[in-house]
């Protein structure tokens, strides 16, 4: 195969491989290791299969900080593909009116779209004041030509749209319309409603696109998180309080809107009293809550269908009136509406639906196949990208493509630059992990740390056991992911980390496991501390019985392909080049099952000893 880029002869192989098999079958799944390329392979690969009727790519990105990794990669390919690049990003990080705004925390996504969407309307009627940023200039080729030569950042975008007076948000939007590519968060395109406008900016139908999914391993939950609705007593007194704010409304035959919330609460605690007993959770069908409401206050399924339906429309109008008073477009009776919406979708042949004590009293509903949500997916030719999919016949079952051809590319860099031992002296088994097997945690990572002095990362199962260890006391100093951090401040974290010196601990299948770009020796060691299985909730052991009935192996599905992904994916983040060496510890007796997953991997008895052996020649940091 020609080609305008040298390419090493797996990359050759690869690409070759990607553009048969979108031609025979419109799909393939490649499986690489962290630093052979998986980028590059992708789009030459999808450059190479672009025809007459796929014209188009489009590039999936988890997170934000993978998509910083692509735009870096495409910057550095650009001069020689030669085609025009727009980077899109949610108006939560671009909209110039809500950033500066004083009410940032009570905005959502959709009340944000909400916003814009009146502000421009306004702008269309002559209110150049609604928006000043909402101008002719985000259509001038001067902005089209930033965005394709730059493939800028938000923030670097942002700051040029503000010296400019212009929306970087609609300025993105504008430029895509005769992009060549377009990079775009997962969630995207898995929301149906979230898809439809992106074809309609773009001007193009499913089967016009090739879809790139970088880090496909993440498709399967994500497809499963874009399915849940929560319906809470919490959310319902908030929907009550705003609708007395509003006026009661009265839905229809003399029912306020008041009196169907409280229809509501009361049949989700009704519930709670007559199902839980001494559970904190239980599987329920999903016609029950419907039931529990009707059978309640006597009303027909027609009749409380209507209910909902004039819910909504009070919704609506409550927050159009707040955006005419000047006011964040937001509305808790809308939401709530919504939500009593999506609840009826909830097909019991592939949905969980649980009732829970949490919030007062809450519904819960997910589906369990996410083969069902991805199926408009495959409408496109799609390159799934991953460098752990392994076994990729269960990945391949997930997410209902099994008759996708793959390919693997085994590792490109020398054995001996990795080490992974794992100590089986501790757990965070449930049940089990107490204070003293904290406190042997503590003690393992702060000698281990101290034996080889290397960056490390530590990556822990949840919060709350990364707080139980922490709780231990540290002798050595370190920086602490947290639930609440935003863009800001976990790019804050990152900065102190590089600094060196002083260890990361992280929650596994975070934004620091995967998506982040640590060369060299900016990331040497990783510590796993605990396997990071699931909680074994209501919803995880649907889950697994799901998968249990139509394969016959839920355990695999539903448990060791999932964890085995987060562990592997917290080893790749040590090599991504030849120079590169790197070891990984994992400390929980549980990690052998996992052998046949990890090469090489063998029981450390004395992690800081092994560790200290591994790095005695390489210079330690200061």
């Amino acid at each position: 195969m020609s080609a305008q880029l040298e390419l090493r002869d797996y990359q050759e192989k690869v690409v070759s491989f990607i553009v048969k098999s979108l031609r025979d079958s419109g799909a393939c799944i490649i499986e690489s290791p962290t630093g052979s390329g998986k980028t590059l392979m992708g789009i030459y690969g999808a450059l190479y299969s672009r025809d007459e009727t796929h014209r188009k790519i489009l590039y999936l990105t988890r997170t934000n900080s993978q998509q910083e990794q692509i735009i870096r990669e495409l910057r550095k390919l650009n001069p020689i593909f030669k085609i025009s690049t727009v980077p899109l990003q949610g108006r939560a990080n671009l909209c110039i009116l809500y950033r500066e705004g004083d009410e940032r925390e009570q905005f959502s996504a959709e009340s944000l779209s909400r916003f814009c969407s009146f502000r421009k309307r306004a702008v269309a009627k002559g209110d150049q004041d609604a928006c000043p940023y909402f101008n002719p200039g985000i259509r001038e080729p001067d902005t089209e030509n930033y965005i394709y030569s730059t493939i800028p950042m938000a923030d670097e975008l942002y700051d040029y749209a503000l010296s400019r007076n212009i929306c970087p948000y609609e300025s993105l939007k504008s430029a895509m319309q005769r992009a060549d590519l377009v990079i775009a968060p997962y969630s995207y395109f898995i929301s149906p409603i979230m898809a439809e406008r992106l074809l309609h900016n773009w001007g193009v139908s499913r089967k016009e696109i090739i879809i790139i999914l970088d880090e496909a391993h993440n498709l399967p939950d994500m497809a499963r998180d874009s399915s849940v609705t929560e319906i809470s007593v919490h959310q319902i007194d908030l929907a009550e309080k705003e609708a007395t704010d509003f006026g009661d409304f009265v839905l229809k035959d003399r029912i306020k809107a008041s009196d169907f919330t409280e229809m509501t609460r009361s049949a989700i605690l009704k519930m709670v009293s007559d199902l839980l007993g001494e559970n904190d959770e239980l599987r329920i069908r999903p016609e029950e809550f419907r039931d529990y409401i009707m059978i309640q206050n006597h009303i027909s399924s027609e009749k409380l269908d209507s209910l909902i339906s004039y819910m909504q429309m009070f919704g609506e109008f409550i927050a159009e009136q707040r955006e005419k008073d000047g006011k964040v477009p937001r509305s808790h009776v809308l939401s709530f509406a919504w939500n009593m919406m999506k609840w009826q979708l909830s097909d019991p042949s592939d949905y969980v639906c649980i009732i829970s004590r949490n919030r007062d009293g809450m519904l819960y509903s997910s589906s369990l196949d996410p083969a069902n949500i991805l199926k408009p997916l495959w409408d496109s030719k799609t390159i799934h990208l991953s460098g752990t999919l392994k076994p990729v016949e269960v990945y391949k079952d997930i997410i209902g493509m099994k008759d996708a051809p793959h390919m693997v590319v085994d590792s490109i860099f020398p054995k001996e630059n990795r080490m992974v031992i794992y100590n089986d002296d501790v757990t965070t088994k449930f049940g089990e992990f107490d204070s003293q097997q904290a406190s042997r945690m503590r003690d393992i990572i702060e000698n281990t740390f101290l034996s080889v002095r290397r960056n490390t990362i530590v990556y822990f199962p949840s919060y709350s056991a990364m707080d139980a260890v922490c709780d231990q006391g540290f002798q050595i100093e370190y920086v602490k992911e947290r639930r609440d951090l935003d863009q800001i401040g976990f790019q804050k974290l990152i900065r102190d980390f590089r600094k060196g010196g002083k260890p990361l601990f992280a929650v596994s299948g975070g934004r620091v496991s995967e998506g982040m770009n640590f060369p060299g020796i900016e990331l040497e060691l990783v510590i796993i501390a605990g396997i990071p299985y699931p909680r074994p909730d209501a919803r995880q052991k649907a889950i697994q019985e799901y998968y249990e009935f139509r394969y016959h192996r839920g355990w695999e599905y539903a448990v060791t392909f999932p964890v085995s992904v987060r562990i592997r994916q917290a080893i790749g983040r040590l090599i991504r080049s030849s120079d590169d060496i790197g070891m990984a510890i994992i400390l929980d007796r549980r990690a052998s099952y996992f052998r046949k997953y990890i090469d090489g991997m063998y029981l450390s008895k004395n992690p800081a000893a092994d560790a200290a052996t591994f790095f005695s020649n390489r210079k330690v940091f200061v």
